[in-house]
Formats: C-alpha cells, structure tokens, sequence
C-alpha cells in the first residue's frame, strides 16, 4: 500500500468513526433505540463489549449494555449532549474518541409543563471503536463524571504547620 493510499485511508477512518460517533449520540438525543442498537458491536460476544455510565457498574456483554440504554431512554424525556475537546485515535481496526459530555437532560414533567426541570452535567467519555465490514461499531463506553471546578487542577499545597495557637 503506497503512503498516498494509506493516508487517504487514515483520513476516510478518521471521518467515519467520527460519523459513528455522532450517530451515538444523535440516537440518544432521539430517543432512537433501533439506531443505538445498530451502534454497538454485534459479535456473538466475543470481544466483551462493555459500558460504564456515570455512577453505574461496568456492564459487560450486548444485551446488559443495551438494556440499560432501554432503561435510559424510558427515564429520559429529554437529553442534549453539546460535546467538546473531541480527540480521535485509530490504530488499525480499533479506533478511541475521547470527549467532555456537556449534558442538558429533563425528566418528567410536572404541574401540566411540557418538561420537567432541566439538570446540566459535565462528564469526560472514551468510546472504542471497532472495524467491522458493516462499518465502525461500538465496542465499549466509559463515562465518567467531572466534579473538580476550574480552580482544582492545582495539585494541594504542603500542610499549614499553622495550628492555631502559637507554642
């Protein structure tokens, strides 16, 4: 393979996993469990497809994966993901997109409104990719919550010797 050929290769990867991407969280916004299903890595097993949402255990295997997708989506009237700091990786049929999950999402309406209150969440989510020849499917999501402010990546300083009182 000339590097021409694998570099427009690279680059067509790239743009499909990123599509892939999308259309995992388009299906969630949607409520479009068919198009999610579609998604995830569909091999009889073999590869421990695997997810962790925020809070949750790790949920191995394709149907206790999707089945909480299911149990998501019923619970969820409403779930818009603004996503950011998107980063792709591939290393031959594996592919890694790491980003921030900025989240608005509602639950059920209450007093005749049409939404129930909105929440916001940040979390950070790595999801892998494998090759398939049906295209790019999802082989595990991992998402965790972000609960530092802006002001604590600064590592903590030394104990204060200060006690006090003074000897």
């Amino acid at each position: 393979m000339t590097a021409g050929h694998e570099a427009g290769r690279t680059a067509a990867d790239r743009t499909a996993v990123e599509a892939a991407n999308t259309a995992f969280y388009t299906a969630l916004e949607e409520g479009d469990f068919d198009g999610l299903e579609d998604l995830w890595l569909d091999d009889g097993g073999g590869t421990g497809v695997s997810c962790v949402h925020p809070g949750w255990p790790v949920l191995t295997g394709r149907a206790e994966v999707l089945r909480s997708y299911a149990l998501i989506m019923a619970h969820t009237d409403y779930i818009q993901f603004f996503l950011t700091d998107v980063r792709t990786s591939l290393a031959g049929d594996t592919a890694l997109v790491t980003c921030t999950e900025n989240i608005l999402s509602g639950g059920p309406a209450e007093d005749g409104a049409e939404l129930g209150p909105l929440v916001g969440q940040l979390v950070v989510a790595t999801n892998a990719f494998r090759r398939t020849p049906d295209g790019w499917r999802i082989w595990s999501h991992h998402a965790s919550p972000v609960i530092a402010g802006p002001d604590d990546d600064a590592p903590p300083g030394p104990p204060s010797d200060d006690a006090g009182g003074s000897a």
